[in-house]
């Protein structure tokens, strides 16, 4: 059915009729017109003329096609179908050929008005198929032609739409087309459900509609405003259903689908214009009605759905949100009507005024509107348990308070007030206004709140089934969401609340409402709390979370709505705690503990900063004993237990225990004594609780009644005498509380006493409670008794301990009336006093406790009968804390025993009171040594458990608690203790048990046998860490002070070798397998050379034990794991702890180890060996790297000169060699790994030849040295006697090694030339093998030349010299052979040899290739700076880019073995040393670290191989520059110099902002610190040695000017711009050529502070040009950005970090600042250094982040801490420097200072600072800035040391202060606590400079009334109190 074309559009068109015929029949009219001439051609050519009339046809119809569509479309004669056809036809032709604008021009009619027509056909067409479709009461059929379903109609009306933009038309679309859209969303909704009913895709053709129907919606509303006549019921008929879409896909988890996209834009489409629509035409009546009834159900619903789902990858998911947001507020709170809601009065009746009646009527009649409708639905709502439209009531409540807002805001600002008015008018107004404003607000909440505890309150009349619970869960969360909206918006403030009451009792309400719901299901879940139904115990965890939840909101909004019943409250979080641990395996379970551990948490430390929590705890610990009654009366003791387990998961939290520590320690000194009185009366109460449970426990004599005491006790000693120690060990004692609390804790003492004093009096264990006797007599478990023993046992302890501190602090007098309450004397009397003094001396606090006394070792004896039972521990609590009183007691033995026998050394052993005290000292030992062996017995567990067993769990947490202990978790809290405090037993324990001890520790410490890091705790929280017996042991190993006990140092070498031996035997199958015993080493290296032939030694393999790794990706061998670990401890182990002897054994088994491993990588492919190869060899490398450390550390406890601990050098060589290719055998899975593992055997390798050698040299040279004193004795020889060439014998082991090496390098060369002349390969890792050992063999000795002595003996003698020339000329030889056939080009590319004449061609090509001999050091000057060598470029960039690491190590060797040479040369001067080579080795250097300086990349981690021999090379070259003439060798001096500069530059540039200047005391070879820290530290120290002694003033003079031009960004020789940059996207930048001259000009700077006198004229003339350098880098590079990291760049790598040169330049100015004899600064320069702190930390107070992070430029960056600290101290301490160093000059500038030091306190203000205008403002940590205060501080205290020069301009620095402590600062926050405490000895020491006539009563008057001048007043006195000096000490 064809539309009609609206009249309205048909007047608009306007064209004329057109001709019925159509165009052709004027061409055939023309065509006769032509003359006959004309025809005659024609008919010659009829073809050629058929075919032109057809293409003329063509074009000229083309300009009738719009005539023709418009004329099809009215034609009713034409069905529909063919009309969608031609129209499409249409479309599709206009798409294929875009109109230009002849075309446009030959158009009957204009497209333009065509494409008007079309898109009113189109409509019409989409509008009627739609209305067909509703009367017929029948879905579309998709695809049929002209319905809403057609894509070609869609196609079209798409194509009208995007043309219109072209033609800049306005289309007109109806409001019909709102139905349309309607209908597509019916379609989708339909397709959606299919897919949830058969799981089917929509097809691509729908899926093509949709997208082309959604670009024409979108094209609608964004490029021709929407339909006209919008209608709101047609709206609301589109919104609704495009909802439950919404919801549908959600619900489907389908938002990734293609579907769901369409779903998720078309709402965005939608939603918007809808927002826009209501915004325009506001809902009134009726329509409000409407809105409310059809939408905000489903409104809410999506609203809620979509915040709390975590789609947010995608932008749209995130703005639909939003868009639902303005829909909600547009239509129910739109500014024209939202006073109606403003008018509510529902708060009236909860007022504490008595006159509401009235009140109560208006409110009725106020909210007789519409408006009332929206309370309506909310109550429907709730009654029709909606439950996540109820839960989106919290983001109504959140949009009314911001349109309340923002209209409110305008009614004030935008009034007709006149501007004359006076401000404070203005002021009272504005107040008044956001009084009332509150009061709406409060309104409006308490309406919606009504209804949702309306709810509730019939839920606790009702018996409420637990299928109702649900509905309870939904009502509550949907308060806790509201309750959550209230404080985020802040619409409760205690101090401006004009309710007059009634927000505080409607919030009582709501929390006496919401613990009347949690007592009734506590009372409904006890019957049921065991129960198996999961669906049921899941619901009551949801609603005990959201209970918890509601009620932390409530304690956030106003603390007093708990009123007096906190103990209520702390009942309803014991029964939640019980009902969590119950239920483990139930779904929420973690949160609702975490919820539970919160509120705990909250309680202790809100009531703490009210000054109340002595009340939270006594409220605590009496719920607890109340709420054991309430457990149960089942008789199974398993519920009594989880209950007391539930408790004890709470309170002995660590998170809880922290929290409450830290309440007590907050508590104000004052309050300290009376915390402790609380605490007594509380234990005197738990102690008549105890009592009471024993007494009914008599009486009844049931079984309920018998656990119900068991579970009191247990109680006690599980959790309350946690509570309990808590407080004691957190009390602070003071000199002002200590007399209070030494009285406190003698009341505390007399409760405690009665009840251990007969403890041991009987034949059984005794405890006294309150009188009554608790024994087994009696009827009390041992189980009951030992719980009540913990009690009292660690009560003592804790209270012995606090007792002393107070002792230490009150007056002489009372401290001795107060030791004899507490028997403790050693703590007052001196040891001169202790032989005079009666018997009853040294006895602990338990001997004058019992009655008849007894020692603490007969009271753990007699107590451990009843903990333990047939060995199991009954109460592992006790026995942990009977090894504590064991371990006290050991500490007062050890100071009694040493002090003791102290003093009897001076007095007369016959004196009848020694012999006494020698009797008093054997039984104190006896004491001892019974406690020791105590202790070792409780050890013994440990052995039984396996603990140490191969497994990734087990542990305790580092901070546990001693009432949560376990069996298990026993063993490693008493190997924790023992491993902790071993100083203090071990002294006492017998032979037996220290071995057994130390073996134990280090069977611990490789237990753990993951290959990756062993202290992996990422992802985990804090207080969940826990301490494995791996890592106990690991610590014990890894600390100083274990060693220095003499059984460490005695038994570590036999118990490691013990347990090595294990486990090689168990690698091993063979049992012969014997590590001690010295192998013949002739006969082994002969075995080495044959492998074929001869095994070495190896043995068949066991059966290999193999666990899974940690990350279960692979196997790991257990017995390899341990080696791997043993051998790494033995690395680990202090140097100056290992004897000689132990060395020497430990070499031993450890070279027998590699003679096993050697063999059997050897012959391991002729066994069938199971074990991987790639781990024998890991093992072996292991082994190599071990050698070494016990080399250097025998050489260091080898005093006397002797060999003992030699390596054998052969050995390792011919090892290396034997090894060295059976890399190619290892896995492809370990290619990687077994380079490096070879690297890293070679390097260990050349390592222990040095440190062997170097051994050697000594032992030889020195032997030389003692040569004079031998002939001296040749008197006393017989005659006939034969002198010994003493000379010749000490040669013979050097000869012996350099015979070993020649014999290698001559194999080595002539399997090179072989290779290289007939293959073109080689085996470069055996090269390296030949050459690391010959250069760490020259190493060693030029290491042992360094020495002079040395040094002249050795050129004196002529064959120890002969046969080193002749040792370093074969080297030479084969490194010069090496280096030109491997990095010289040899032959030009393209040209083929025969293989005839290759070795001929190859001879003298290497002959070309020969520098001619250079006689002196000018000739090598002359050829190094003027020869031009053909390097292999291509060979060495594949070395620069790490792709040959084989070549890379290699070329690290040459570099190296040169480097020695030269040192060699300039210690003894050599013969015959290759210069010639030396200038191909520099060119080859500097052309590889040219490269590494171009670079934006960091490097290989290959490149370090040959990156520290270059510079190892180039700093041994450059001691040889004062041998050089000045003049002729500047420019080589520059380029070298130049060279350095580059090359440190882009070292800073590779760190980032880890970039520093130079660390002292920092290890330039430590394996541990980042490898590209080491080389720029060698570079460092390279670049030093360009500017020795000795150096010439030239090439000093040279260097300053090279860096002063790397200062001011010029580099000489290239053609750059300027190299600092200011104003960019990213801010300053400089090049790392700028940053390589700010790191030398430090090198420089601290070679002339540590001596070199040489430079001092130089720095001198150029220091003030330097300076001046460095201010303009800071100027250039200051800004906010030095403060961020950029974590993510384009170019990470190009340009060092501007924040780490910033740093690196306030750094040296510091450093010039605080030497003014070296260096002088002008006055204009100590400006500059005065304003520099201020102008950098100027950008921190403006700097706002979002999320700390963001964007700059092209980098993603984040806020770097920790460096604006470091630039905090830093400025800081120039700041201080300046004072001190330069007081007259900075007094000149005393407002630059200020200025300075107030921003730096003006940043410590933004500390914890979260909302500043609704963005997050940058915020240190608390410790952080803590560490930034103290450093301020020290400024303060700077300037009162310069009182003379700044005392009249200290008050400015207080007032300063002052301000920003009472908020006045511009954060307006103040300063926290903690920050204020680090400031205030600096701030005293600025009062100390005040006098009171003049400074002060100028604060006093300038402050006026107000929290200043208090402040004032408080700090003086504070100061007079605490700080001020009186004469007094």
């Amino acid at each position: 059915m064809e539309a009609s074309i609206p009249p309205k559009r048909r007047r608009k068109v306007g064209y004329a009729e057109p001709c019925s015929e159509p165009v052709p029949i004027k061409k055939k009219r023309k065509e006769r017109s032509t003359d006959s001439v004309e025809q005659v051609r024609k008919d010659k050519k009829v073809t050629r003329v058929h075919q032109s009339d057809r293409e003329s046809e063509i074009k000229e119809s083309s300009s009738w096609n719009s005539l023709q569509l418009i004329l099809s479309l009215q034609d009713k004669n034409i069905d529909l179908i063919k009309k969608v056809d031609v129209a499409f036809d249409y479309v599709k032709s206009n798409s294929i050929e875009e109109m230009d604008d002849t075309r446009q021009t030959l158009q009957v009619i204009s497209t333009s008005r065509t494409i008007v027509f079309l898109n009113d056909w189109v409509q019409s067409v989409l509008i009627s198929s739609e209305k067909k479709t509703k009367l017929e009461e029948k879905k579309p059929e998709f695809g049929a032609s002209g319905s809403v379903l057609d894509l070609k109609c869609w196609k079209i009306f798409h194509f009208c739409l995007e043309k219109s933009k072209t033609f800049h038309l306005q289309l007109i679309c109806y409001k019909d087309l709102l139905r349309v859209i309607h209908s597509i969303t019916m379609d989708a909704s339909s397709n959606l459900n299919n897919m949830s009913l058969c799981c089917e895709g929509t097809s691509v053709e729908r899926l093509q509609l949709y997208e082309v129907a959604l670009d024409c919606i979108s094209l609608v509303f964004s490029s021709h405003g929407g339909v006209a006549n919008q209608n709101m019921d047609l709206w609301i008929l589109l919104m609704d259903k495009v909802l439950e879409l919404v919801l549908e896909v959600v619900k489907m988890q389908l938002e990734s689908s293609k579907l769901g996209y369409f779903v998720l834009q078309l709402s965005c489409c939608l939603f918007e214009p809808f927002a826009k629509f209501l915004r325009l035409h506001p809902t009134r009546k009726n329509n409000f009605h409407n809105f409310i009834d059809k939408l905000l159900v489903p409104l809410l619903h999506s609203s809620h759905v979509l915040h709390s789902s975590s789609w947010g990858s995608s932008i749209e998911w995130t703005n639909l949100p939003k868009l639902i947001e303005e829909v909600l507020a547009q239509g129910l709170f739109h500014p024209t009507h939202i006073d109606g809601f403003l008018n509510l009065q529902s708060s009236n009746r909860y007022r504490n005024s008595s006159e509401v009646t009235a009140t109560v009527k208006e409110e009725k009649i106020a909210i007789k509107s519409y408006h009332r409708h929206l309370f309506d639905k909310v109550e429907k709502m709730i009654a029709e348990k909606n439950g996540s439209p109820l839960i989106g009531l919290a983001e109504l409540l959140h949009l009314f308070v911001s349109s309340v807002t923002k209209h409110k805001g305008v009614l004030v600002d935008g009034g007709d007030s006149k501007q004359s008015e006076v401000s404070s008018k203005k002021i009272s107004v504005s107040h008044s206004m956001e009084a009332e404003l509150r009061k709406s607000i409060l309104d409006y909440f308490v309406q919606i709140l009504e209804y949702l505890l309306e709810y509730l309150n019939k839920y606790l009349q009702s018996d409420g089934e637990a299928v109702s619970l649900f509905n309870v869960s939904s009502t509550i969360r949907s308060i806790n969401n509201l309750l959550a909206s209230f404080i985020n918006d802040k619409l409760y403030l205690r101090t401006e609340d004009t309710s007059e009451g009634a927000a505080m009792n409607f919030l009582k309400l709501i929390y006496d409402t919401l613990m009347s719901i949690s007592s009734k299901i506590s009372h409904k879940k006890a019957s049921s709390c065991g129960s198996d139904e999961k669906s049921q115990n899941s619901l009551y965890i949801s609603v005990r979370k959201d209970l918890i939840v509601t009620v932390h909101h409530l304690l956030d909004i106003e603390y007093e709505v708990v009123g007096d019943d906190l103990e209520s409250l702390w009942a309803m979080v014991f029964s939640s705690t019980a009902c969590c641990y119950s239920s483990m395996d139930v779904e929420g379970q973690p949160l609702l503990f975490s919820e539970i551990l919160r509120l705990g948490c909250k309680l202790i430390d809100l009531y703490s900063e009210l000054r109340q929590v002595d009340s939270s705890i006594s409220s605590l610990c009496r719920a607890l004993r109340h709420s054991s009654s309430l457990v149960g009366d089942s008789e199974a003791y398993t519920q009594f237990a989880s209950y007391s387990n539930a408790l004890s998961m709470l309170l002995c939290s660590s998170k809880f225990r922290l929290s409450l520590g830290n309440a007590i320690k907050a508590i104000p000194e004052g309050q300290a004594s009376g915390c402790i009185k609380q605490l007594s009366s509380d234990i005197m109460e738990s102690l008549d609780w105890i009592k009471c449970g024993h007494q009914l426990k008599t009486e009844k004599s049931n079984k309920c009644d018998s656990l119900q005491f068991r579970l009191r006790a247990e109680l006690l000693g599980k959790v309350l005498s946690e509570v309990y120690i808590i407080i004691l060990d957190s009390i602070t004692v003071t000199s002002g509380n200590s007399y209070l609390l030494g009285v406190s804790l003698t009341n505390l003492l007399e409760i405690i006493r009665p009840g251990l004093s007969n403890l041991v009096s009987s034949q059984e264990i005794c405890v006294l409670v309150d009188g009554v006797s608790l024994s087994k007599s009696t009827g009390c478990d041992n189980v009951s008794i030992c719980w009540i023993l913990v009690v009292f046992f660690r009560l003592i302890l804790s209270y012995r301990s606090l007792f002393r501190q107070t002792i230490r602090l009150v007056a002489p007098r009372e401290s001795e009336k107060m030791s004899l309450v507490m028997s403790d004397s050693l703590t007052i009397r001196p040891a001169s006093d202790w032989l005079e003094m009666a018997g009853s001396f040294g006895k602990d606090l338990l001997s004058s406790i019992i009655q008849p006394p007894a020692t603490v070792l007969d009271v753990i004896h007699s107590v451990l009968d009843i903990c333990t039972q047939d060995s199991v521990v009954l109460c592992p609590p006790l026995v942990w804390v009977l090894n504590a009183v064991a371990l006290q007691r050991l500490v007062e033995l050890n100071l009694l025993i040493r002090s003791s026998e102290y003093k009897l050394q001076w007095k007369d052993a016959d004196d009848s009171s020694c012999r006494k005290w020698e009797k008093r000292v054997t039984r104190m030992r006896n004491e001892a040594v019974g406690l020791t062996k105590f202790m070792m017995e409780s050890l013994s567990s440990i052995y039984k458990d396996q603990i140490f067993a191969p497994s990734f769990g087990g542990g305790i947490d580092k901070s546990f608690s001693v009432g949560s202990l376990e069996e298990k978790s026993l063993a490693y809290a008493l190997w924790w203790t023992n491993c902790q405090h071993v100083d203090i037993w071990c002294s006492h324990a017998a032979k037996k048990d220290l071995k057994k001890f130390l073996t134990l520790v280090i069977q611990a410490s490789i237990s753990y046998i993951n290959e990756d890091n062993c202290h992996s705790t990422t992802n985990k929280p804090i207080y969940l860490e826990k301490v494995t017996a791996y890592q106990i042991a690991l610590e014990f190993l890894s600390n100083t002070i274990s060693y220095e006990q003499r059984f460490v140092c005695r038994y570590m070498a036999s118990s490691f070798c013990k347990i090595l031996q294990m486990s090689v035997s168990s690698i091993f199958a063979t049992s012969g397998v014997d590590l001690s015993e010295s192998p013949d080493w002739i006969k082994v290296l002969s075995e080495v050379e044959k492998p074929s032939d001869v095994q070495i030694g190896g043995f068949p393999w066991r059966k290999p034990d193999m666990v899974p790794a940690e990350n279960g990706n692979e196997q790991i061998n257990v017995e390899f794991a341990k080696c791997q670990r043993l051998l790494t401890l033995l690395v680990q182990m202090p140097e100056e702890y290992l004897s000689l002897e132990s060395s020497s054994l430990y070499i031993t088994y450890i070279l027998n180890l590699e003679r096993l491993l050697v063999s059997s990588l050897l012959e391991w492919r002729r066994e069938s060996c199971s074990h991987n190869p790639y781990q024998i060899f890991r093992l072996l490398v292991t082994c190599r790297k071990v050698l070494p450390t016990l080399a250097l550390a025998s050489g260091k406890v080898n005093v006397s000169g002797s060999l003992k601990c030699s390596l054998p050098l052969p050995w390792l060589l011919k090892s290396l060699s034997a090894v060295i290719g059976v890399q190619n055998t290892f896995p492809e899975d370990n290619a990687f790994e077994a380079k490096v593992a070879i690297f890293s055997m070679l390097h260990y390798t050349s390592y222990a030849w040095l440190l062997a050698s170097k051994d050697q040299f000594h032992h030889e040279i020195g032997s030389i040295l003692s040569d004079r004193k031998l002939r001296r004795k040749r008197k006393n020889l017989k005659p006939g006697t034969v002198e010994p060439d003493i000379s010749e014998c000490n040669l013979q082991s050097v000869l012996q090694l350099t015979d070993t090496l020649d014999e290698n390098m001559h194999k080595s060369l002539t399997t090179f030339k072989d290779e290289f002349l007939h293959k073109g390969c080689q085996d470069l890792n055996k090269l390296s093998s030949t050459i690391a050992c010959f250069q760490g063999l020259l190493w060693g000795l030029a290491s042992t030349l360094d020495n002079k002595s040395f040094r002249m003996k050795l050129s004196n003698n002529t064959k120890m010299m002969t046969r080193i020339n002749s040792s370093v000329h074969s080297c030479m030889n084969f490194i010069s052979f090496l280096i030109k056939a491997s990095f010289l080009e040899d032959q030009p590319s393209g040209k083929m040899v025969s293989s005839g004449t290759k070795d001929v061609l190859m001879k003298r090509n290497l002959e070309e290739q020969s520098c001619p001999a250079i006689s002196d050091l000018e000739a090598f000057l002359s050829q190094v700076q003027h020869q031009k060598l053909c390097l292999k470029k291509s060979l060495l960039m594949q070395i620069f880019r790490g792709e040959n690491a084989e070549a890379s190590f290699f070329l690290g060797q040459l570099f190296m073995a040169c480097s020695v040479v030269v040192r060699l040369n300039m210690q003894i001067d050599l013969t015959s040393i290759p210069w010639s080579l030396f200038a191909i080795v520099v060119d080859i250097a500097q052309f590889l670290l040219l490269e590494f300086s171009r670079s934006e990349e960091m490097p290989h981690q290959f490149a370090f191989f040959w990156l520290d021999g270059a510079v190892k090379f180039l700093e041994e070259l450059g001691s040889y520059f004062p041998r050089f003439d000045p003049s002729l060798s500047r420019d080589f001096y520059s380029k070298m110099t130049g060279l350095h500069l580059k090359v440190i530059g882009k070292c800073i540039s590779l760190q980032k902002k880890e970039a520093k200047l130079d660390n002292q005391g920092k290890s330039c070879i430590s394996l541990e610190t980042n490898r590209l820290d080491e080389f720029k530290e060698r570079l460092r120290i390279s670049f030093r040695k360009y500017m020795e002694k000795k150096s010439s003033e030239l090439h000093l003079l040279s260097v300053i000017v090279a860096v002063e031009r790397a200062l001011v960004g010029e580099q000489k020789g290239v053609m750059a711009n300027y190299e600092i940059v200011c104003g960019s996207s990213n801010g300053g930048e400089v090049s790392s050529f700028v940053a390589g001259g700010i790191d030398c000009l430090d090198s420089i700077l601290e070679l002339l502070l540590t001596g070199s006198k040489h430079l001092e004229g130089t720095i001198k003339e150029h220091i003030q040009s330097l300076v001046a350098c460095l201010f303009n880098v800071i100027l250039h590079l200051q800004g906010p950005t030095i403060f961020y990291d950029y974590v993510e760049s384009i170019k990470a790598y190009e340009r060092p970090n501007s924040g780490s040169v910033v740093l690196m330049c306030v750094e040296i100015l510091t450093k010039i600042s605080r030497n003014p004899f070296f260096f002088k600064k002008g006055a204009c320069h100590m400006m500059q250094c005065l304003r520099v702190p201020g102008a950098l930390f100027q950008y921190l107070l403006q700097l706002q982040i979002v999320n700390i992070s963001s964007d700059i430029g092209t980098s993603k960056c984040a806020f770097d801490r920790k460096f604006s600290v470091e630039l905090y101290a830093i400025s800081c301490r120039m700041l201080c420097t300046a004072i001190k160093n330069h007081g007259s000059e900075t007094r000149d500038c005393i407002a630059l200072l200020e200025d300075s030091v107030s921003v730096l306190l003006h940043c410590l203000e933004t500390v914890n600072v979260h909302h500043v205008d609704g963005r997050e403002s940058f915020s240190w940590e608390v410790q952080e800035a803590v560490k930034c205060a103290s450093c301020l501080r020290r400024v303060y205290e700077e300037v009162r040391q310069q009182k003379d020069l700044f005392k009249e301009h200290s008050f400015k620095f207080l007032s300063r202060y002052i301000w920003v402590y009472c908020g006045f600062g511009p954060a307006g926050n103040g300063l926290i606590r903690e920050v204020d405490e680090a400031l205030k000895p600096g701030v005293y020491a600025l009062l100390d400079m005040c006098s009171a006539d003049n400074e002060l009563q100028n604060l006093h008057t300038v402050f006026g009334e107000g929290p200043c001048r208090s402040t004032l007043a408080a700090l003086r006195n504070d100061y007079e109190n605490n700080f001020q000096y009186t004469g007094k000490v």
